[in-house]
């Protein structure tokens, strides 16, 4: 499992879809501020969004993705004359308190398939994706506001309609497993979109760079995939094929963190998805951890998270 791989599944990254048709009419839908992801991929027609504060406004064309990773405020609507529609009639989007609809015309939301006999000019799908904010990792820390994939980038355009082709056709299927596996590619999509974030970005320093890097990027991915808890700084050092000073130097301006701290922050998030996702016991845990007693391990724990490993497994039991 490489580095990006195992930061998802150890801040517990999971997808929720829906399926939206706006029918004839002026229109408008407001996605409430959540402090986790959403997504809204355009399958016909034309829309336009504004970003809560936000001056601009962002025309929508069929095959456009548009995320924000952070999950910040902003309005669709079918014109950009109706992003300004006020909440005289409001309706809740089914199963999502974070989503409301501004009605004065024919809006369907469904956690279904679109109405296929709607003469709706508009659709599209929506993912809300949730990770545990209450992990500081370095990465969250570096989300985006927003990432828009246009017509301009063709490549990653197609990767992304492949996704959301499956998506569509899963939704429509209505076979056994279709709702997991509509969940699990609207994930996919995301990482994707993610991917993108990390070819574009052009800064110097950061995750997004680290993990493109191409010494401390070998040195993440190791310690990502660590299963015995052996790594030490100096074997980094030596993967990564830099003296231990430029290591450190560089690591650090990257990550925001020290080697060492990060390795230990690592073992200790691993530790938490095991306490709370597996009956392996304790003592187990604490070894793969690279502690040697289940005592430094628990305070160890308890110092991260402000949980005895005990309270963590109990969580989600």
């Amino acid at each position: 499992m490489d580095a990006l791989s195992d930061i998802l599944k150890a801040t517990r990254w999971s997808a929720r879809t829906y399926f939206n048709t706006a029918g004839k009419g002026p229109w408008c839908m407001q996605i409430l501020y959540r402090p986790q992801g959403v997504f809204h991929a355009i399958l016909k027609g034309r829309c336009y969004l504004r970003q809560s504060g936000g001056a601009e406004v962002i025309a929508l064309e069929e095959g456009d993705v548009i995320a924000f990773p952070t999950g910040g405020e902003h309005k669709i609507s079918g014109t950009v004359k109706n992003l300004k529609l006020s909440a005289g009639n409001v309706i809740r989007v089914p199963q999502d308190d974070d989503v409301m609809v501004f009605k004065h015309g024919a809006v369907n939301f469904s956690q279904r398939k679109p109405d296929e006999h709607s003469s709706a000019p508009v659709q599209w799908v929506s993912g809300i994706m949730s990770y545990d904010t209450s992990i500081q990792h370095p990465l969250l820390k570096e989300l985006p506001c927003s990432i828009h994939v246009g017509e301009q980038e063709r490549d990653v355009r197609q990767i992304l309609q492949s996704v959301i082709s499956v998506l569509v056709n899963e939704n429509k299927a209505e076979t056994p497993g279709s709702e997991l596996t509509t969940d699990r590619m609207t994930e996919v999509l995301f990482l994707q979109l993610l991917r993108c974030h990390m070819q574009r970005s052009t800064q110097p320093t950061g995750y997004f760079a680290a993990l493109s890097h191409r010494n401390i990027g070998v040195a993440l991915n190791l310690i990502h995939t660590e299963s015995d808890g052996l790594l030490t700084v100096e074997s980094l050092c030596d993967s990564a094929a830099m003296s231990r000073t430029r290591f450190n130097a560089c690591f650090t301006q990257l990550v925001g963190e020290t080697p060492k701290a990060y390795l230990s922050n690592t073992r200790l998030l691993r530790a938490k998805t095991k306490l709370q996702d597996s009956p392996e016991p304790v003592t187990s845990i604490a070894e793969a951890a690279g502690y040697s007693s289940d005592s430094s391990f628990s305070k160890a724990v308890k110092k991260r998270f402000g949980m005895t490993p005990g309270e963590l497994r109990k969580l989600d039991h």
